[in-house]
């Protein structure tokens, strides 16, 4: 359970590093340009270079529509797998995808087919983040990235699946929430978490993992698995909660609670004590357990339980015959 903070963090370093801008001045080199007003737009082939105050993109072949009254430049598209890329604040971004549109008027960046998107820090071997999806959209006006179609998230050691991605950025492009819907699944080495829908809050530094949520964790060499449909971090102290049909799995217990409290503990920080409250159930080997709060501890793992304390021992009379009583 450890992971599902640092996944989080992470994804609000990810994702706060991209945000293109798009200006109004665009201009465009090719070997051959053809105008035709009567289908408003104009057609350019062979070694397009597009160029946009710091972005600049190439391509095969381009399109730019021009709006019937106005004559105003409406969108370029590209197209062949056009190649898009802006170096701003000691970070190169770039985008590659199928089929390219800038769009002047709305302040869009489009990206379709096999797109993905890279950000690489300056002096870096390799880049910080990559996004890959089957389309992509900045949008600079309201500052949100979206990405839709098998979207997958790359950071270092990290991974985010998700059939859809959102983020929402402030005016000097530092990450406001994270949004990841859809068959979620975030990975880091030997752990996992999975949920319908995970949103983490940049402002309030809480992250929630919503409807099915499932963390299959590693903890020192040891499996911890819970299961819940909601699970919370909450990054100033370190604590996570899990509520709605609760149940933890750790070597040889095996406990369940409509709601569950992951303390951390106070020399190393680490998770170590996980609090049941309300009518829970405990089981170890033979032995179950009923209690309206029950702790358990990982280190030294260990287990409490109190308030209408019951016991269930299972199979006592054949435990017996066995020992030859």
């Amino acid at each position: 359970m450890k992971n599902f903070r640092i996944l989080f963090l992470i994804l609000a370093i990810t994702i706060s590093t991209i945000g293109f801008a798009i200006a109004s001045d665009l201009s465009i080199e090719s070997d051959k340009q053809t105008f035709k007003m009567e289908e408003n737009k104009a057609k350019f082939e062979g070694n397009v270079r597009v160029k946009m105050d710091d972005i600049k993109a190439t391509s095969p072949r381009a399109e730019v529509l021009i709006d019937p009254k106005t004559k105003q430049l409406t969108d370029a598209v590209m197209y062949d797998q056009p190649y898009v890329v802006q170096v701003k604040q000691a970070k190169t971004s770039e985008i590659k995808a199928n089929i390219l549109k800038m769009s002047l008027l709305n302040k869009k960046i489009k990206a379709t087919g096999n797109t993905q998107t890279t950000v690489t820090e300056t002096g870096a071997m390799k880049p910080t983040v990559v996004i890959t999806a089957d389309e992509q959209e900045y949008d600079t006006n309201t500052k949100t990235l979206t990405a839709k179609g098998n979207v997958i998230i790359y950071y270092k050691d990290v991974e985010t699946f998700s059939n859809s991605a959102v983020a929402n950025l402030n005016q000097a492009g530092d990450l406001q929430k994270l949004t990841l819907t859809g068959n979620g699944r975030i990975k880091q080495q030997n752990s996992v978490i999975t949920a319908n829908k995970f949103i983490y809050d940049a402002v309030k530094e809480i992250a929630y993992a919503l409807g099915s949520a499932h963390s299959d964790v590693d903890m020192d060499g040891t499996r911890i698995n819970v299961w819940s449909s909601r699970q919370e971090y909450y990054k100033k102290t370190n604590i996570i909660q899990a509520s709605e049909k609760v149940h933890v799995i750790y070597k040889d217990y095996d406990a369940k609670g409509p709601k569950a409290t992951v303390y951390p503990d106070k020399v190393t920080n680490k998770p170590n004590e996980i609090v049941f409250l309300g009518r829970s159930t405990i089981t170890e080997q033979m032995r179950t357990i009923e209690a309206d709060r029950i702790k358990m501890f990982i280190n030294p793992k260990n287990f409490f339980a109190e308030g209408n304390v019951k016991t269930v021992i299972k199979n006592i009379q054949s435990n017996k015959k066995s020992a030859g009583f």
